[in-house]
């Protein structure tokens, strides 16, 4: 049997969702050949995944932002997917091009599972040829997904205040209905050797996400505080280091303190913990995270934009109010 796997995006949910569904699928199907499709900086962190035999490499310029050009483009992906005869594809992406991807080889007869456009892509085109494709069709997954996932709707609804469980395990347990533990780790001789394997005290630090509501304003005191209390502060998560590397480095550190971004799913992989600066995310949808108290009344509404005009306040979290709980984590405080 031969089977794809597809998720795209940044390695956050390669790592989160990509990850540990390429171990269920290994568990369900031993002896299958099992192979992935994702996209940019996913690439580098699928190929240290034992349980992969292949990877399928979507290079970020096959993903631009014009809509038609993104259509060929995807049209050739497809393609390539059809001249390796999978026996099953299983999308998880709910992003619209893979989607259509997922379609496009639906409709050329692939067997299919997870998600899907919820109409033809002759129908597709045809309405974009002919002015009749609307804006909010291309952005809104609640209307363009159709699913065999028996409880997609779900997704497109809070759910973090009706049912504490991690992004993760919310999406491959509730929505894909995998009734298999969430297996979030990595393990391989890449981690053995760090710069830092004979340190103490050591502290990584991501406070940048690609959007507003990730980005902590004061990095740079509270790396000097740090600084000033002994600790060696390290944060080098901007693509210069390769991933084997990143990952090694972050095995053999003490705490990651993070904003809710990509790099604490990867220190989740090695099992370094985490003290999360969460904004505007819950922290139960971070998973097994150290979190700080609540800095505004209106924090954790999960909005992409701040709906009480105060640019996420809730972000601006006191250097000091950060060190004093890396000091009760390292029990130098109580």
């Amino acid at each position: 049997m031969k089977i794809l796997l597809v998720r795209m995006m940044g390695f956050g949910d390669v790592a989160s969702i990509l990850i540990p569904a390429a171990k269920i699928e290994r568990e369900l199907n031993p002896n299958a050949e099992l192979h992935v499709l994702t996209y940019g900086p996913g690439v580098e962190l699928m190929q240290l995944v034992p349980e992969v035999d292949a990877i399928i490499n979507v290079e970020m310029s096959q993903w631009p932002d014009d809509l038609m050009e993104a259509v060929k483009n995807f049209h050739s992906i497809a393609k390539t997917v059809l001249d390796q005869q999978y026996d099953l594809v299983i999308n998880f992406d709910t992003w619209f091009m893979p989607c259509f991807m997922a379609r496009l080889l639906k409709d050329c007869g692939v067997n299919v599972k997870g998600n899907y456009l919820s109409i033809s892509t002759t129908e597709l085109l045809h309405k974009f040829e002919t002015g009749n494709l609307s804006e909010s069709y291309v952005k809104n997954g609640a209307e363009y997904i159709e699913s065999t996932f028996n409880h997609i709707q779900a997704w497109f609804k809070p759910w973090f205040d009706k049912r504490p469980v991690s992004y993760p395990e919310f999406y491959l347990n509730d929505i894909c209905g995998y009734e298999q533990t969430i297996d979030i780790s990595l393990t391989g001789d890449f981690l053995k050797d760090s710069d830092f394997a004979e340190s103490k005290g050591v502290i990584a630090l991501s406070a940048s996400g690609r959007v507003p509501n990730k980005q902590y304003p004061y990095v740079k005191q509270l790396t000097r505080n740090l600084e000033n209390q002994g600790y060696l502060v390290w944060g080098e998560f901007d693509g210069s280091v390769d991933m084997a590397t990143t990952l090694s480095r972050l095995s053999h550190t003490d705490l990651l303190i993070s904003v809710p971004t990509s790099t604490q799913w990867l220190a989740h992989l090695v099992g370094c913990p985490t003290l999360i600066i969460p904004g505007p995310l819950p922290p139960i949808v971070l998973g097994d995270v150290i979190t700080l108290d609540k800095e505004t009344e209106c924090q954790y509404c999960a909005m992409n934009e701040c709906g009480n005009g105060t640019n996420y306040s809730c972000m601006e979290v006191p250097p000091e109010k950060i060190v004093h709980a890396v000091e009760q984590f390292f029990g130098r405080i109580k």
